[in-house]
């Protein structure tokens, strides 16, 4: 095991706290910046000299006045606060949404070397996300409240970023014989959307695995399951589909969140430093229409 020095642990502290700051901030004090990361004055001191020397900021010093940021570089103080890269986990990219957004991503994170982790289940990202296996994870909304608990939002994008509206999917003039339902326990959506969907109605729960719902729902081993049209050919595999948009959750459903440790406070800053929205939307738009093709 390698254990950090004093020394080193004040240049990672000190350069995350930077990176949470903006050009034309004042500095907080040494004496206080001591006091919050556990090290001593000199320690802090030496932190910011080696942030300097390594040209991650330049500091204004106005005597009285306090010392004033004049530039930042967030890729150098990325790399200093301990990251050397990020990776972020994300959906399987099964439709072009995913596809859209991932490339979308990837086409703006040119300051420091950045990596997909592709996986199925909103579950299995929180908990890859909340040992630190890996900086971010992206999810529906819906799904981030459920996993609420040690993550935070830092970029929320925004009505259908994740996806087009979920529908429940049944085979040709088959809905009311419905009664064996697939849910993979692992997707949120997909479970929340059935339960509301059937309210008050008898049905047969179904565990199933995501990727294999229209598999079994063909070969009759379930009657119905919620899903994205936009994923399947349902004219030529004989199924028709009901809209779910009555219920909030829904739209949640459709909103992509990145999500990221609640002590990561700096990754959050570093991405909505580093991630313009709008250009990423548009991006998702041309790769979903297909003017653009995806890169990630």
């Amino acid at each position: 095991m390698q254990y950090i020095s004093r020394e080193g642990s004040a240049v990672i502290n000190v350069a995350r706290y930077l990176l949470s700051a903006q050009v034309g901030d004042r500095v907080r004090t040494i004496d206080s910046l001591s006091e919050e990361f556990g090290v001593s004055v000199g320690f802090i001191q030496k932190a910011l000299t080696t942030i300097e020397t390594n040209q991650a900021v330049s500091l204004s010093r106005q005597g009285r006045n306090g010392t004033f940021i004049s530039a930042l570089d967030e890729a150098k103080l990325a790399k200093l606060s301990g990251l050397s890269h990020l990776v972020c986990a994300m959906p399987l990219p099964y439709t072009k949404h995913y596809e859209g957004i991932a490339s979308g991503i990837k086409a703006q994170m040119t300051e420091l070397p950045f990596y997909f982790a592709h996986m199925r289940g909103a579950n299995v990202r929180a908990e890859c996300l909340k040992a630190g296996t890996y900086d971010m994870a992206i999810m529906s909304r819906l799904a981030a409240k459920e996993y609420a608990d040690g993550l935070v939002t830092a970029i929320d994008l925004g009505d259908h970023s994740y996806s087009n509206a979920h529908r429940l999917i049944y085979r040709n003039g088959e809905y009311d014989q419905i009664v064996k339902v697939g849910v993979d326990s692992d997707s949120p959506d997909q479970r929340v959307l059935t339960e509301l969907a059937f309210t008050g109605k008898s049905i047969e729960i179904v565990e199933i695995h995501y990727s294999d719902s229209l598999n079994h729902l063909t070969n009759g081993v379930i009657d119905a399951v919620v899903w994205l049209p936009e994923a399947i050919d349902m004219q030529g595999m004989g199924l028709s589909e009901r809209s779910l948009d009555q219920f909030d959750e829904c739209r949640d459903a459709s909103q992509a969140v990145i999500l990221v440790r609640s002590e990561s406070q700096y990754i959050r800053v570093l991405l909505r430093k580093l991630l313009n929205i709008n250009t990423l939307l548009s991006h998702q738009h041309q790769v979903v229409s297909g003017a653009l093709s995806p890169s990630y």
